[in-house]
């Protein structure tokens, strides 16, 4: 396409947060970059969602950005998830503990100092702070930001693209060897090339904002062992719709919600799309945003999920994060899932810039990971949807088998660890295989047997994996023998299955019943038959 040099060897779409990631890293490897981000310099960067860091995020952050001081710095640490369910045969309480709660606590081992520093810490990051810090970092490393570039046109060749924009009023262009299309949800690329469709057996919307004066009494923040829900990411459910609590800092809090359409039709033409509809539905999450007040105007997305035939080409671009494909805000993969995108594009980038040709098969092999990903997130979210949110029983067992996937990370957690061949092996796309793909569905369809085994029985689920001293003290070898830390985490897949066989047998033993002890509300109960 060009007789002449390319002004840059990596045009990168999109200046937010994983678009100064790509910078930072291709910076590291000596490649030119340009950045062309459509906001104009100086201009606050846009408030999005994306605040949990899972533990895949932070690795990466940690050893390719040199983020870790930062966030031990600047982030609200975390310490696991709460599922929190209304019951089904009684009135919606006003209060959590009148809910099934399920806790996925490593608050815990805090108290432990030879367990607490062998985690992967996880965050809950104030966004605008975290991504302006990132692109400073970009800029320092020399990649070419710039900044109010509308991007009009890309014109593909081999290894050999124009980038056409307009900035400042003026047509420009630029030449160069790759490009990254990390556009977020306006799909720069994926549109241009018509790769982008709609999914369309999801039909979910969402409505959030930021709030500041939410209610901060610690009575109505415990739960089991007097633990604060406000340190994990906490997740409200009902038919068809789940709810996120993320506490970034004592004046910030962002709460949304994800929902089935088919299912709610809230006034979207409201003032606050149709927010506060959707609270009533939870009264106790209502009690918990009493005399809240929003920072902002409450945001939309009509139509959530969509994907992307492809996301790597032999041709020399990629679609990385959101620009290639979304499902729901669930577990925060999203981030994640550009982090793993970059790890894998990046030496095909290096390498292409320095004259070899992309192979074919590793291409092919990254795209099909990326298809078996996308179907088992989005066969994941369906079933949430359908049967989890509502049904204190398959949420349980799902969520426990879910997190297990975090167990790989463990073998990436030293700086030593964090080699291609480790990554190769234990950072590819989650569930990114046929045979993880059919686990999860063989899980997740194995569960629905226990749907209504709470119906009519007015008995609230009250469950908590709360490793402690003495779960430290049994598995003490794989906290400190090399490369066995991973098998502690793996075993979170092991209680999902232990959690159904106490659903279905009565004289198996219900440990996560025993370990989580009584809420509040139990307690109060207990001293009125007490006094009477």
């Amino acid at each position: 396409m060009n007789d002449a040099a390319p002004d840059y060897d990596v045009a990168v779409i999109g200046g937010g947060f994983v678009g100064s990631m790509a910078a930072i890293m291709l910076r590291k490897r000596g490649l030119r970059v340009a950045v062309l981000e459509a906001r104009a310099a100086g201009q606050a960067p846009k408030t999005v969602v994306g605040e949990a860091l899972t533990e895949g995020t932070s690795v990466f952050l940690h050893h390719e950005i040199g983020l870790g001081e930062w966030l031990r710095e600047h982030a609200f640490r975390k310490f696991g998830f709460d599922f929190v369910t209304q019951p089904r045969d009684q009135p919606a309480p006003r209060d959590l503990d009148g809910c099934h709660e399920l806790l996925l606590s490593l608050t815990p081992l805090e108290r432990l100092p030879s367990a607490f520093p062998r985690l992967i810490p996880t965050y809950h990051v104030h966004r605008p702070p975290l991504d302006a810090e990132i692109a400073r970092r970009a800029q320092a490393a020399g990649a070419d930001y710039m900044h109010g570039a509308t991007v009009r046109h890309i014109e593909l060749g081999q290894l050999d693209h124009r980038v056409d924009y307009e900035a400042a009023g003026e047509a420009r262009s630029l030449a160069c060897k790759w490009v990254l299309d990390v556009s977020g949800r306006r799909r720069v690329l994926g549109k241009q090339l018509g790769i982008t469709r709609p999914v369309d057996d999801l039909q979910t919307a969402a409505i959030w904002a930021r709030f500041t004066n939410l209610r901060t009494d610690g009575e109505f923040w415990q739960t089991f062992r007097g633990i604060d829900r406000r340190k994990h990411t906490i997740h409200f459910s009902g038919p068809g719709f789940w709810f996120w609590w993320i506490h970034i800092d004592a004046n910030t809090t962002s709460v949304g919600v994800s929902f089935d359409k088919a299912q709610h039709q809230p006034d979207i033409k409201a003032e606050d799309r149709g927010f506060a509809e959707m609270v009533a539905k939870f009264p106790a999450l209502g009690e918990a945003l009493a005399g809240a007040t929003p920072t902002e105007p409450f945001n939309y997305y009509a139509k959530l999920p969509y994907e992307s035939e492809h996301w790597v080409s032999e041709a020399g671009y990629a679609l990385i994060g959101d620009a290639v494909s979304f499902v729901d805000a669930l577990y925060s993969i999203g981030i994640e899932m550009a982090c793993r995108q970059l790890m894998a594009a990046v030496p095909l980038i290096e390498a292409a810039c320095a004259g070899a040709q992309p192979c074919a098969k590793t291409i092919a092999q990254l795209n099909q990971d990326h298809q078996y990903t996308q179907e088992s997130v989005r066969l994941l979210n369906r079933f949430k949807y359908t049967h989890a949110w509502h049904q204190p029983h398959i949420l349980m067992q799902t969520a426990l088998y879910d997190l297990a996937e975090i167990a790989e990370l463990y073998h990436l957690q030293a700086a030593k660890h964090w080699t291609r061949r480790n990554l190769d092996r234990h950072y590819r796309l989650q569930w990114g295989t046929a045979a993880r793909r059919d686990a999860l569905v063989r899980f997740m369809d194995t569960a629905i047997a226990d749907a209504q085994h709470d119906a009519g029985t007015g008995e609230l689920l009250g469950k908590a994996l709360l490793p402690g001293r003495l779960i430290y003290a049994v598995t003490f070898p794989l906290w400190h023998l090399p490369k066995a830390r991973p098998y502690f985490f793996i075993i979170t897949r092991a209680w999902g299955y232990m959690e159904r066989m106490a659903q279905r047998f009565r004289l198996w033993p219900d440990f996560l019943t025993l370990m989580a002890g009584r809420r509040r509300r139990e307690h109060r109960v207990l001293e009125r038959a007490t006094e009477l």
